[in-house]
């Protein structure tokens, strides 16, 4: 390994303490190391701890090896008992010259028990007979390390600061440049934009956690660098200097918008420290509180969208986009200052697919122009809502999202409601009952929408699994009671009855009304475990599993269901990645149906109750004898009970938010997805090269995906483990670069994971990595 400065050190007063002809001399019994000015002080500690022959002058404190001059006198009779048995001792003496040592005549009292051992023993000196210090040492070709390093007095102070952290670093790494008060303070402090960013975001908690000779660097580093001293000008002149951005302040800020997250009370300083009267070249980019002027005029302008028709709504909303879209390049964006330029982009883009609603000529064109292009109508709509914090925070974005999106809902719904009927008046399943085959698993997602299924099609294809999507129509009506038996392995062994009961089936063997439990048993019968939500079961057979909570969510929370659909996508995908890694060969996902989603509730249709049998929001049975003429279609299992469905997106009920049973491409065409390992894709995404600059690592990652992002952790699969600044992960740039800050320069030489993790924060690649290497 490297040698270090400390080790170089401990080698030559060893060296000293044993230089003696043996034969002609006799062993120095002591090493005496004078040190007048003390400069070596303050990394006797560090050196304590390796050599425990090392002793100082001082204080009473024998578990430190430290006492006065007889207490040392008794250490070298070995009359005290110590831990340097094996070596003869070293005594600093902090504070006292050759020359007072020699001079017995006016020796002080407290030195006069140690002034014989001049004699019997050996006094660590330069050859020119002076004491050595730090500096000489670095600089002599005799005895020291024959280094560069300047001798101004700035340096020198520096120096006598950085001593501790110095003994530490690779004496090759300091050979071949010239050392001097910028370097000996970067030792102290080698991020020094990062520090200067922690400390105008907390000025005095700052400075309380540095030491001060880590201060008195800083602070150098500041009037060297950027032309700034913390104590005499001051955070408000630190944050106008910030937002000019001239010259190092250039840097400063760079590194800023890289993680705003990381320096929040930036924010508060340049709010202080905007100009009251604001110019023509004032931007909103380095001022926030222009940001937040930004944020309310979008506001008024939303609220003035409310009474528009959709058409006017959906042009006046692209013009929005082009006038605010920038702000979300900001470092306020980022602090979450801007979220309705964060909730404008979506809206926009959504605004932009609902401009037309196309149709087909037949139900498979209109299902394959779904499947291919139209839920990304519904992914807008969702990542639109997810944007959304609080129907009072977000009320306008919420209402919007209704103008603009319902058009197209009640278009697209009314288009394929025309299809079915005219084609029969039901769907017909496109495949066959999925067949029990060794190694096969059947995974069945309640409500996996085709939106949400694409989205995880992605985030299985980033872990490295070989996946495909197809689609399949669901039962009409589209609900878990007919849609999940149809969706199965054992649909062959099913039968509907009559109207009156809920849209249930039976089995044909026994007559018996199919609820969970005999269904789970239909499924043993016919050769397929049924796994539980923990269990992987045995792979040489063929299985059943259900995962997933869309559905339950969607029912319970509304249009909020949007901000749980990361959480869904990522369950889901780490369940069939633990399925696939247990030894199943293939995983087939299937669902029962699809859902319609609109904030404030979808619009009501009438129909009375004593047409039906049994009505829900998006569907009813009618009785045998109703004479309506509302549209009707076949259910599934049995052609002669009638469904109602209301037209377009309509609901039997109001103020229903989220709701499925109806005949619309959300609800009818669901996805099939096929997944096997693929541990040689080539599309998988790796961590790819690591480099280390002190306490900045610079990251580049192959086949980057979507909102990736990387962290640092000393235990890979443990988020709370994180030694990065405020614990928060680094994104991925699209041409797959990261920098990452470390928390504590501390950290350096640890021994720490780099991972890289998908949009749903789940571990994907890791490297190990000695920080700072």
């Amino acid at each position: 390994m490297t040698e270090t400065f400390d080790q170089h050190l401990i080698e030559a007063l060893r060296k000293a303490v044993n230089a003696y002809a043996p034969g002609d001399q006799v062993a120095p019994c002591v090493l005496l190391w004078p040190d007048p000015e003390r400069l070596w002080q303050s990394a006797l500690p560090l050196l304590q701890a390796r050599m425990p022959e090392l002793y100082q002058l001082g204080a009473y404190a024998p578990e430190l090896r430290s006492g006065p001059a007889f207490w040392l006198r008794y250490v070298e009779a070995n009359v005290v008992e110590h831990t340097a048995n094996q070596g003869r001792p070293i005594f600093y003496l902090p504070g006292i010259s050759r020359e007072q040592l020699r001079n017995i005549e006016d020796c002080p009292a407290a030195l006069s028990a140690l002034v014989e051992l001049q004699y019997r023993g050996a006094v660590w000196l330069h050859q020119n007979g002076k004491e050595w210090t730090p500096h000489g040492y670095l600089v002599s070709k005799y005895g020291g390390l024959s280094l560069e390093v300047a001798k101004d007095h700035i340096t020198l102070k520096a120096l006598a600061g950085a001593l501790p952290t110095l003994m530490t670093q690779s004496i090759a790494q300091l050979q071949g440049r010239r050392l001097n008060a910028e370097f000996f303070n970067a030792l102290l402090a080698p991020d020094s934009i990062g520090q200067l960013l922690r400390w105008l975001s907390e000025p005095e908690p700052f400075k309380q956690s540095r030491t001060a000779a880590e201060w008195k660097a800083f602070c150098q580093q500041c009037k060297t660098e950027a032309g700034f001293d913390p104590i005499k000008d001051g955070a408000l002149t630190a944050a106008k200097l910030l937002a000019a951005r001239a010259n190092h302040w250039q840097k400063v800020w760079l590194r800023f918008i890289e993680a705003p997250a990381n320096y929040k009370g930036v924010v508060e300083w340049l709010k202080r420290a905007a100009p009251v009267a604001q110019d023509m070249f004032a931007s909103a980019e380095v001022w926030p509180n222009l940001n937040e002027l930004a944020e309310r005029d979008l506001a008024q302008a939303l609220e003035g969208l409310l009474d528009r028709t959709p058409n006017e709504a959906v042009r006046k909303l692209i013009e929005l986009d082009a006038q605010h879209g920038a702000r979300r390049d900001y470092p306020w964006h980022a602090l979450g200052l801007s979220p309705l330029a964060d909730a404008l982009r979506p809206l926009a883009k959504l605004a932009r697919l609902c401009q037309s609603a196309p149709g087909a000529p037949d139900l498979e064109t209109y299902a394959a122009f779904y499947t291919d292009a139209g839920w990304r109508v519904d992914a807008a709509a969702i990542e639109t809502m997810a944007a959304c914090t609080t129907p009072e925070k977000s009320s306008a974005i919420l209402r919007i999202v209704s103008n603009v999106y319902l058009p197209w809902l009640e278009s697209t719904a009314r288009h394929l409601q025309q299809l079915i009927y005219a084609d029969g008046q039901l769907t017909r399943k496109r495949g066959k009952p999925i067949e029990p085959v060794a190694g096969r698993l059947v995974l069945f997602a309640d409500g996996l929408r085709m939106d949400i299924a694409k989205q995880l099609l992605e985030q299985l294809r980033t872990h490295g699994l070989a996946a495909t999507l197809d689609w399949e129509w669901s039962a009409i009506p589209s609900v878990t009671a007919t849609a999940k038996p149809a969706a199965s392995p054992i649909s062959g062994a099913i039968q509907g009855d009559s109207a009156s009961d809920e849209f249930t089936t039976r089995l044909i063997s026994n007559q018996k009304k199919l609820d969970h439990s005999r269904f789970l048993a239909c499924l043993k019968d016919h050769g397929w475990q049924c796994l539980s939500s923990d269990s992987t079961g045995d792979p040489s057979g063929s299985a059943w599993t259900e995962a997933g909570t869309l559905d339950k969510r969607g029912h319970h929370e509304g249009w909020k269901l949007a901000h749980s659909v990361r959480d869904e996508i990522r369950d889901l995908a780490s369940r069939i990645g633990a399925l696939i890694a247990a030894g199943w060969q293939e995983v087939i996902v299937v669902t029962d149906h699809g859902w319609l989603l609109l904030p404030g509730g979808l619009p009501k249709v009438e129909l009375k109750a004593f047409f039906t049998e049994t009505r829900w929001s998006r569907c009813a049975a009618l009785k045998a004898d109703a004479q309506t003429d509302t549209q009707a279609f076949k259910w599934f299992w049995n052609p002669l009970v009638m469904m109602a469905s209301p037209p377009g997106a309509g609901s039997y009920k109001a103020g229903v938010e989220y709701s499925h049973g109806g005949i619309s491409l959300q609800e009818m065409v669901t996805p099939v997805l096929h997944v096997r390992a693929g541990a040689d894709s080539p599309t998988l995404a790796r961590l790819r090269e690591v480099k280390w600059n002190n306490a900045i690592c610079k990251v580049v990652v192959a086949n980057v995906g979507i909102e990736m992002r990387v962290d640092l952790r000393t235990q890979p699969g443990d988020a709370t483990t994180s030694l990065l600044e405020h614990q928060q992960t680094r994104e991925i740039t699209a041409a797959g670069k990261a920098t990452m800050y470390l928390e504590n320069d501390s950290d350096i030489g640890r021994a720490a994971h780099i991972v890289l993790l998908d949009a749903t924060a789940c571990v994907i690649h890791a490297l190990p990595t000695i920080i700072g290497e």
